[in-house]
Formats: C-alpha cells, structure tokens, sequence
C-alpha cells in the first residue's frame, strides 16, 4: 500500500516536472518582438515593449535572436553605428528586422567608421525592411575600405539561404571609384573560404540606393570560377531604382538563376574612370534581365563601356528582354568573354529580344560592341531607333579583339534618322560569323553592302503588343517610321 502510494507520488511529480518542462521550453522558443528607441530607450532594459525598449545598435548586437523574433525600430530615430544581428530564423518563422510608429524611416549612419552599416554573416531566414542607411566619411574624398549599405556574407559555412532586404534607403557611400577590393557598394554579397560557400534566395525588392561610389548592387564571385564552381542560387532583384551611381549599376555575380526586372537606373557611371555598366551578369548562368529601364550611362573620356546592358564573361544562357534603354553614351550592348582558360568558359547562348533602344551610344559612337570571342547570340525584334539631332556617325556593329561565333540578328528595326548616320564599316572576315533575317534597316544606314547573309523587311511595328513594356511606351515617345 505504502509502495502504491509512493508510486503515486513519484508520478505525480514527474507529470508537474514535465508540464513545467514543456511550459518553459514553450516560452524560450515562443518569438519575441524587441523594440529599439534611441530618444527614450535603455539598454538595460528588457527591450519586449515600447516602455521597455532598448536604445543602442550595441545592444542590439549582444543579442541572439530566434526564429520568429522581430527587431523594430522606431521611426524618427536616428543611430550612428553598426547593425550586426545575431541568430537565424527558419523558413517559416524568419527573423524580421523593420520598424514601428510612424515618421520618417529609422536612419543608421555608419559615417566610415564601419566598413558596412548592416553585416549579416553566415544567417538565414531573414528580412531587412524599412531603413534609412549611410556610410558617409566626411574627412575624405573616397573611403577606402570597401563600405557598404548592407553585406550579405556567406563565409566558410557552405550554403546560406533565404533571405530579403526590401524597401530600403541606401544613400551616400563614398568608396573608391576604382575597381578592386576599396570600391564602395549599395548593397554587397560576399562568399569567402577556405570551406566552399554560397547563397540560396537571395531576394532584394523595392529597395532606393543614391549617390553611391562604386556599385549600386553587385557581389563577389570567388567560387564562380568553373574550376572551382560553386554559384550562389536564385536571386531577384525588382522593382528597385538606382541613381547617381559612381561605377557600375547591378551586376549579376556568381549566381546560377536570376531574376532582375522591373528596375530604374538613371545616370551610372556617373564618376568611376573605369569600365562600367548599367546591367550585366559576369560568371553566372541562367539569367533573366527583364522590364528595366536604363538611362544616361556615362562614357566619359572614349573609354570602353557605358552601355545599358552586358552579357560579360563566363556567362551561359543570358535572356535581355523588353527593356527601355535610352540616352546611354557608351551604346546599348556589349556581349564579351572573358580570356577563355579552365577558370572561364565562352560566352555562349545569349538572347537579346523585344527591347527599345532609343538615341544610345552618342558618345562612343556605338550601338553593338562584341569583344573577344563569344558563341551563339540571337539578336531579335528589337527597335534600335535613333533621331537625335546631334552630328554622329554610329557604328552599329563594333567588332574587336576577336570574332564572334553564330550571331543571329532577326527581325530587328535599325532606324537612324536626324542629323546621326548609322554605318557598318567593319571587314567582311568580321562580319561573316553574323547572319541577317528580316531586318529593316530605315533612314540614314550606309555600309550595308559590307554585311553577309541578309535579307531585309519592311517597316513594322504592328507585330508588338502595345499593351506591354516598354512598346506600350512608343505614342507617348512619339516613335515615327519612315
């Protein structure tokens, strides 16, 4: 009876044990939202309301934060610092880093003494939304310690994955203009040993980035090398504007899959002596650059580059579609290799389809620039339309430092009217890899007897669907064909 009783009892306390067990285990894991107040808040607080909120970015970074965990900021606020967040969400319950109240955006100026203003090292399932982000250092001209608005770091772990910046404000970061490690950046993915690693889901969505030398938005491609392959995967960039920008807008590095659409960037290569672009991926496959406009690209001293887009090296199965290209000095394409070696295969099966190019390459005076030699490009129904009342003569087909390979130009529109000539003076042994099917070539086009392979068309614009970008553009441009 006694042994019953006591039975009894043990199990008693082993059910209420394990009740507190699982309650306690329920509120450790249970998300908490932390606030951050730089006006009214205390860090020694426990930062889970309002009243209770913290005021550092140095608190912030002496937390591990868990799945489902949001860090809000309050809006107005304004910190000079670093934002180094620790802990990774989970798919389903990502961290979120945002803000509360209302009022301006939540500005954090890292003012060079930071090289980045938001590091997120080695995380996953993240989101960064709604902030105001600098790296202005007032005592020099150029930084040269590589700053940035936000680093995505993925650095000997393997793969990190899942994670979103969106509706971010990234302004004045004064890096060097010259290409190399001290180059300032917008926004920065960074993949790094010894251990091969990358980046899964990378997604960058409604974010502004301003006055920023060198980069908007670009990465590193240290295992995109095809000896040592290993890309990042699934990136979109949409919906994202970039203005004033030193060197080159957003480039596409070391990732397999990509999605960059519906973007605006004005006025790149604003500063940087060196070559840039408005558009391009280097070493990465399966790219889709969709729905964007690119407009004023410098070229500046006859140097190379200044185009609104480019299917650069080591590249594979690039798509450049409906996109709004005008008023770029250095041209609208370029399509290079790289020195082809075991580190970097040829450019090959390139399309570039359905866009309007509309009084580009005034400066350099070039539309097409192929360089190096690349393999299979298909240039299709394209408007190449040119009225500008400048005095230029327009190298349409730029051919140098080696011939490309399977060029295919079908169904595009070369109007040249105005005071600019479109010409073709290149040799016949440069042109003979290109094929031409149903071009039209309209207004002042000399040299046309030099190309191989052609059959022309006649004007028309009625096979476009008015309806969708950028044709939907061509009343309001006032677009007129012979």
């Amino acid at each position: 009876m006694k042994r019953e009783h006591l039975t009894h009892c043990l199990m008693l306390i082993l059910i209420t044990a394990f009740a507190i067990y699982n309650l306690q285990a329920k509120n450790l894991t249970k998300p908490v939202t932390y606030y951050v107040d730089h006006k009214n808040g205390d860090d020694s607080q426990s930062g889970s309301t309002e009243k209770q909120a913290w005021k550092s970015l140095e608190r912030v970074n002496k937390a591990s934060f868990k799945p489902g965990d949001q860090i809000l900021f309050k809006r107005g606020g304004k910190w000079e610092g670093q934002l180094v967040p620790q802990g990774s969400g989970s798919q389903l319950s990502p961290i979120t880093i945002g803000t509360y109240d209302k009022g301006p955006m939540p500005a954090i100026a890292a003012a060079g003494k930071f090289r980045d203003v938001i590091l997120l090292k080695n995380l996953s399932n993240i989101i960064v939304q709604d902030l105001d982000l600098s790296n202005t250092d007032s005592t020099v001209r150029e930084q040269k310690t590589g700053p940035t608005g936000v680093r995505v770091m993925a650095e000997d772990i393997g793969t990190i994955s899942n994670i979103k910046l969106t509706n971010l404000y990234i302004h004045d970061i004064n890096g060097d203009n010259k290409k190399g490690s001290k180059e300032g950046h917008g926004i920065f993915w960074d993949c790094q040993g010894p251990k091969q690693s990358n980046i899964e889901n990378l997604q960058i969505e409604y974010c502004k980035v301003v006055r920023v030398d060198r980069n908007g938005i670009r990465g590193n491609g240290t295992f995109a090398f095809r000896d040592n392959w290993f890309p990042n995967k699934n990136l979109i960039i949409r919906n994202c504007s970039l203005k004033d920008i030193g060197g080159d807008g957003i480039v596409i590095k070391g990732f397999d899959g990509s999605v960059i659409e519906h973007n605006k960037l004005f006025h790149i290569r604003t500063r940087a002596r060196d070559n840039a672009v408005g558009i391009w991926p280097h070493s990465s496959d399966n790219t889709l650059i969709q729905f964007n406009e690119v407009a004023f690209t410098k070229n500046q001293d006859w140097s190379n580059d200044g185009q609104s887009f480019d299917i650069d090296g080591n590249c594979n199965n690039t798509i450049i579609q409906n996109n709004y290209s005008h008023d770029n000095e250095g041209g609208f394409m370029l399509v290079i290799s790289d020195a082809i070696n075991a580190k970097s295969s040829m450019t090959k099966n390139s399309i570039i389809r359905n866009n309007l190019s509309i009084n580009d390459g005034h400066n350099r005076k070039r539309l097409f620039n192929f360089a190096l030699v690349t393999d299979s490009t298909l240039v299709s129904g394209n408007l190449f339309y040119n009225d500008s009342k400048d005095m230029v003569n327009m190298e349409l087909i730029d051919i140098e430092h080696g011939v490309p390979k399977n060029v295919i130009f079908e169904n595009n529109i070369f109007h040249y009217g105005g005071n600019v000539a479109g010409i073709f003076t290149k040799s016949d042994k440069q042109y003979v890899a290109i094929t031409w099917k149903g071009n039209c070539f309209d207004g002042n086009i000399t040299g046309k007897n030099k190309l191989l392979n052609v059959t022309e068309s006649k004007t028309s614009l009625t096979n476009k669907d008015t309806k969708q970008y950028p044709w939907n553009l061509l009343k309001k441009l006032k677009v007129k064909m012979h």
